[in-house]
């Protein structure tokens, strides 16, 4: 495939430009590559842009819908990557009308609450991470767990970023989009932090990122989920790095004077609808509070 032709390379600058995540413009270009050969193997003719109507990608998304059967997110997250590429064609003179601009996602329900860990799950985990006594495990777990930061935040602390007291704590992070946060950091979150940077000294470490791997090096995204994959195969539970992200969020909820605004300030979350879903009472929590009902 000539990507050339299609003007990908471009549209990868584009993206970089306008401070896309390696992780979007990956998906993106892959969604783009997906639309491209449905093209050509569905209309027996060569892809140009400028030939594409709304039609077209009417037809492809009902194609994922009705024939893949893929999930509703999945076909919106590559109708996404269809109206930035369309738009970015037109707003560089690639390309004349712009097929994708009122081209709409696929209607779902309400969002349900995402998926957390059961308390006994979670407590497992926590007496397996720490049973191994190992410091870089434990800071990990800590920093997952009871700050809710991504991966992708995770990965990039820097010792600059954090603020450590006597009795109190604080870790600035660099979101989405560049939004800065700042997260309280917990007692638990600060003991491992220090005995992290404790044994990171005794490797002379120069560089300023907060973990660092076996290599000396920053760890990666890949780095943290093979340590979380071994914490699944170990305890033969599924375990998402996103969940520990849900699990904070209700367990703030849980807390006195907390409400949706204060996790959406704490998760970093552009608007109040994506914090919104945490209210979503889990099923198992509606039973427990049936059951606790004394008799009258």
């Amino acid at each position: 495939m000539d990507t050339k032709e299609y003007y990908l390379d471009d549209f990868v600058d584009y993206l970089n430009k306008n401070d896309k995540s390696s992780g979007t413009i990956s998906t993106y270009t892959t969604n783009i590559n997906d639309f491209i050969k449905y093209y050509t193997e569905s209309y027996g003719e060569k892809f140009i842009p400028g030939n594409v109507i709304m039609m077209d990608l009417q037809d492809y998304r009902n194609y994922l819908l009705n024939i893949k059967r893929q999930k509703a997110s999945t076909i919106n997250n590559k109708i996404a990557a269809l109206k930035e590429y369309f738009y970015f064609l037109q707003s560089h003179s690639i390309i004349k009308n712009n097929p994708a601009e009122n081209l709409k996602k696929i209607r779902t329900n309400k969002p349900t609450a995402p998926k957390g860990f059961s308390n006994s799950d979670f407590r497992k985990i926590k007496r397996y991470v720490y049973r191994s006594q190992k410091i870089l495990w434990i800071v990990v777990f800590e920093l997952l767990s009871k700050t809710g930061v991504r991966v992708s935040e995770l990965i990039n602390i820097r010792l600059c970023d954090i603020t450590i007291n006597d009795r109190s704590g604080n870790l600035r992070v660099i979101g989405k989009n560049q939004k800065e946060r700042n997260i309280p950091l917990h007692l638990d979150v600060r003991k491992a932090i220090i005995s992290y940077i404790e044994e990171r000294d005794k490797m002379s470490i120069s560089s300023d990122y907060l973990l660092i791997s076996e290599r000396k090096r920053p760890f990666t995204r890949s780095g943290i989920f093979k340590i979380l994959k071994r914490w699944a195969n170990d305890t033969n539970i599924k375990i998402h790095p996103h969940m520990f992200r849900h699990h904070f969020a209700i367990q703030i909820l849980n807390t006195p004077n907390a409400d949706i605004n204060t996790v959406q300030l704490l998760l970093g979350h552009e608007s109040i609808e994506s914090s919104a879903i945490y209210l979503k009472v889990r099923q198992e929590d509606l039973e427990e509070s049936i059951n606790a009902i004394s008799d009258y």
